[in-house]
C-alpha cells in the first residue's frame, strides 16, 4: 500500500514539474504565431496597395487586356471566290474598317468591335456591274495559341440584310517590324436581298487583304 502511494505521488510531483515550462512555451509561441500574422497581412496590404509590380504577383489580374487600347483604322480590297445564286459575277470591291476603341471579353477570347463599309461591285440576275454597299457592325478575337483571328457580324447590304463572318492572318504576327498592320483572309456574307428587282437570298465567299494602322 505504501508502494502505490508513492508511485502516485511520485507520478503527481511530474506532472506538476513538467507542465509549467510546457504552458509557458505555448503562451509564449502563440504571440510570435500571431505577431508573423500581422506581418505577412502588412507585407501583402503594401504590395497590393504600394508597389504596383510586387501587387500584381500578390494579385494577379483575372482577364487581360486586349492588343492594343487605341481605334484603328483599315482599308481593305476584296475578290469574290465563290458565289451563290443569281450572281453570275464574283463581286469585286474595296472597304473602310475603324475598329473601336474597346472590347468584351468572353470566355478565353477578346471580342474587339469595329465598323465597317464595303463597296462590292457583282452582276446579279439581270443586273450587270451591281453596286452593293454593306454596312456591317462585327467582332474580331484572336483564337489563343493559333495564329488567326476569328471574326463575325452583320448590318445591311443591298435591300436586304447581311450576315458575314470569316478568318484573318495577322502578317505581323510573323513579320513585327513591319510600319503598318496587314491582314489577309476570307469570309462569306450571307445577304437576304441585294436589290429590289432581285428576288431571294444569296451568298458569295471572298478574300481580302487589309492595311491599316492604330492611333
Amino acid at each position: 500500500m505504501k508502494g502505490f502511494r508513492y508511485l502516485v505521488f511520485s507520478l503527481l510531483f511530474v506532472i506538476l514539474a513538467v507542465m509549467p515550462p510546457v504552458f509557458a512555451q505555448e503562451e509564449a509561441t502563440e504571440p510570435a504565431v500571431e505577431e508573423a500574422v500581422v506581418e505577412e497581412a502588412a507585407v501583402e496590404e503594401e504590395a497590393v496597395w504600394g508597389d504596383e509590380a510586387v501587387a500584381e504577383e500578390v494579385a494577379p489580374a483575372e482577364t487581360a487586356k486586349a492588343p492594343g487600347s487605341g481605334m484603328t483604322v483599315s482599308l481593305g480590297a476584296g475578290m469574290g471566290l465563290a458565289s451563290g445564286e443569281y450572281i453570275t459575277k464574283a463581286p469585286t470591291g474595296f472597304g473602310l474598317v475603324v475598329g473601336l476603341p474597346f472590347s468584351m471579353p468572353i470566355g478565353p477570347l477578346d471580342i474587339s468591335v469595329s465598323a465597317a463599309v464595303l463597296m462590292n461591285s457583282m452582276d446579279a440576275g439581270p443586273e450587270e456591274g451591281l453596286s452593293i454597299t454593306q454596312i456591317m457592325v462585327f467582332g474580331m478575337a484572336a483564337v489563343p495559341g493559333m495564329p488567326f483571328a476569328l471574326m463575325g457580324g452583320g448590318g445591311m447590304a443591298g435591300s436586304g440584310l447581311v450576315i458575314a463572318g470569316g478568318l484573318g492572318v495577322p502578317v505581323n504576327a510573323f513579320v513585327p517590324d513591319l510600319p503598318v498592320n496587314i491582314m489577309v483572309g476570307v469570309n462569306g456574307n450571307l445577304l437576304t436581298a441585294i436589290d429590289d428587282n432581285i428576288e431571294g437570298s444569296t451568298y458569295y465567299v471572298s478574300g481580302f487583304v487589309m492595311v491599316g494602322t492604330s492611333f
